[in-house]
């Protein structure tokens, strides 16, 4: 008969039993503690090996195999090396260490061995196990054993793939250190490095060490030269790198090197400023596709202002193509890198969608929006800064009006872009000019139509299409359908019907250079309108033919889209006395044009944007002030600059004139 057990005594045994457990499993845990459970350690640069070893005493374990590792790596960077080895071999067994340890174990001897001098098998480090601060210190080694072995070849890609990794200023020594190598190299040398087709990177540098090379010596400073001559060679000279080196860039614009260039790569008296506790920039620019050549220009304005405006405080930019590239995701890298101001972007469309996405970045837009982009999008955060006809046309009316000037006429091109800038004159001859009726608008198809017209022998009458005060408010978006005018398809297409009869004491003509010489040359043709009497009858000479209307020609003014960087002196003996607006880099006829590449200097479209990339470097630096309202006139390449509202940056021109064939500027 089985025993029988009493619930009575149940509980108590229990109760033994889990204390038994309980005091089994405590000591099982402090028994293991001092093998099992360590800190994590990390390296501090600034920490000496002394600090380090001084750890040793008072850590047993795993713990005191961290602090001796982490010893050792100090006494390496502190050349200790003897004492460095000595650790070494003091070291557990590798089948003691855990896997971290046993990395880190591998890594110490490779360095130790390059600093020696010694043998050393890297393949032994199990690389793609490795960290990315542990990659950093793998291709170090092996920089300087391929260099031991004169592994040129080798060498030159491992300056490549360390370039990929660490921090931004980390990567930025790298390229400095890569472009010291190459520079450090012979000619043979560098023609013994092969160059496979899937390797841009490396091609971009033997490319840039050619480009280098093949223009360095060229203004050579001799014994004989004095003072004056050494550095006018070496600005030539200078000169000369830099135009070569900018043509590489466009080549290679996505190239580590051509986002940053080596700081000594013009030389040091040109040494390009280093990065210590600069404003961090994000420049957003369209670098490849239909826009690139825009985007190059301003990119080369932007970095030469570093040097252009030394006494300013310099940038560390960091620039990203918007060429098929979300602006978000822009945005989001810009922030990593840790960029204080965007700069950028360029095409209006970009400029949208970073207004819609409204990053926590401030940003100085490179483009203008229309008054309604701005509802609901009112922003503190973005500014707006650009070459807009536009904003041309605006300024040119606040001139036309301070030269006493009351009934402007326009003449624009017949299109959207004609359209706008007539409504930009229009609104800014409103606001200065309350009391008149509004302006006169002539319209024109195309340089084709013109130089037709002009072949059939029908001039351009000076009358137009109204556009008064009273038919929009200053903030409209669309023109009034005034603005369209009805004309028999036989008419000339410049000629409307205008009862008012107005007398002109003004022109503002927008059009392309081509275009401005028809349209001056169809003014001064013969009118085809007659005089009439007081009974409305044409007036009648002695030969009882009609006596056609004597045009009186008023000053003409002139956009900036007119003037062109290849001016024949027949024109400007045909454009005597018009006056042109432009920005004061191309009015004052600055030296340093000369100095640009020549795909800029020789179209000033790409002068002005050029310019323009150098004032948005000066921008970014006031970029406070900006967003505040307290920039009053800041003297730009693109113009006298000052600030309205929305944030916009708002540009007063210059102005010159042809005076007998000499171009003048007018004061």
């Amino acid at each position: 008969m089985p025993k029988s057990h009493s619930l009575d005594n149940q509980p108590c045994r229990s109760l033994v039993f889990l204390k038994i457990v309980f005091v089994a499993i405590l000591v099982s845990f402090l028994a293991g503690c001092p093998t099992n459970v360590s800190r994590q350690l990390s390296f501090d640069e600034t920490k000496t090996s002394q600090y380090y070893l001084s750890q040793l005493s008072s850590s047993s374990g795993n713990e005191k195999i961290d602090w001796q590792l982490l010893a050792i790596r100090s006494l390496i960077i502190e050349d200790k090396l003897t004492q460095a080895e000595q650790i070494i071999n003091q070291l557990p067994l590798t089948t003691a260490l855990n896997p971290t340890q046993q990395k880190e174990v591998m890594l110490l001897k490779g360095e130790l061995a390059a600093k020696s001098r010694l043998n050393f098998d890297l393949t032994k480090v199990p690389f793609n196990e490795l960290s990315d601060e542990q990659k950093i210190r793998y291709y170090r080694i092996k920089i300087i054993f391929d260099g031991q072995n004169n592994d040129i070849n080798s060498q030159v890609r491992d300056y490549i793939e360390l370039e990929q990794y660490g921090s931004t200023d980390l990567q930025h020594s790298t390229i400095n250190d890569t472009w010291n190598f190459l520079r450090a190299l012979d000619q043979s040398a560098i023609e013994s490095i092969l160059v496979y087709a899937n390797e841009p990177v490396l091609q971009g540098w033997v490319d840039l060490i050619y480009t280098y090379n093949n223009n360095a010596n060229v203004y050579q400073v001799t014994d004989s030269d004095d003072p004056d001559t050494v550095t006018k060679k070496q600005e030539a000279q200078f000169n000369l790198i830099k135009n070569a080196v900018n043509e590489w860039q466009l080549q290679y614009s996505n190239h580590p090197a051509a986002l940053y260039l080596p700081r000594n790569i013009y030389g040091e008296k040109y040494r390009l400023p280093d990065n210590i506790n600069n404003k961090s920039i994000a420049l957003f620019l369209p670098l490849s596709g239909s826009s690139k050549v825009f985007g190059d220009a301003i990119r080369l304005g932007y970095s030469d202002a570093a040097r252009l405006y030394p006494q300013e405080p310099q940038q560390n930019i960091y620039i990203y193509d918007t060429n098929g590239n979300a602006l978000d995701s822009l945005v989001k890298k810009a922030q990593q890198q840790g960029a204080e101001l965007i700069v950028g972007p360029l095409l209006k469309q970009d400029v949208l969608a970073i207004m819609k996405s409204s990053p926590s970045i401030p940003v100085l837009a490179l483009n203008h929006v229309d008054s309604t982009d701005f509802s609901g999008n009112e922003s503190n955060q973005i500014c707006f800064f650009s070459l807009s006809p536009e904003d041309e046309a605006k300024d040119s009316a606040n001139y036309i009006h301070n030269q006493n000037k009351k009934v402007p006429l326009l003449i624009v091109p017949k299109n959207d872009l004609g359209e706008r800038v007539a409504k930009s004159f229009a609104q800014q001859w409103g606001l200065t000019n309350p009391s008149m009726n509004g302006v006169y608008v002539q319209y024109f198809d195309s340089e084709q139509s013109l130089s037709a017209q002009m072949n059939s022998g029908k001039g351009i009458e000076l009358d137009g299409v109204l556009i008064s005060n009273t038919q929009f408010s200053p903030l409209d978006t669309e023109l009034s359908n005034s603005l369209s005018f009805n004309q028999d398809e036989n008419s000339a297409p410049l000629s409307t019907t205008n009862l008012d009869n107005p007398q002109f004491d003004a022109i503002y003509i927008y059009a392309s250079h081509s275009e401005l010489t028809l349209i001056k040359s169809m003014l001064e043709m013969k009118s085809d309108k007659m005089e009439l009497d007081e009974n409305g009858n044409i007036r009648l000479d002695n030969k009882g033919n009609g006596i056609a209307i004597v045009k009186n020609i008023p000053a003409i003014y002139a956009s900036s889209r007119s003037n062109s960087a290849d001016t024949t002196q027949d024109f400007r003996y045909d454009m005597e006395k018009v006056k042109f607006s432009d920005i004061p880099l191309i009015v004052n006829k600055s030296e340093l044009i000369d100095q640009l590449p020549n795909y800029i200097k020789n179209d000033y479209s790409l002068v002005r944007l050029y310019a323009m990339g150098v004032d948005a470097w000066q921008l970014a630096n006031h970029f406070n002030q900006l967003k505040s309202y307290q920039i009053d006139v800041l003297d730009g390449m693109t113009g006298k600059l000052s600030v309205g509202s929305h944030c916009e940056v708002t540009r007063t021109l210059l102005w010159h004139q042809y005076l007998n064939g000499e171009d003048v500027v007018v004061h």
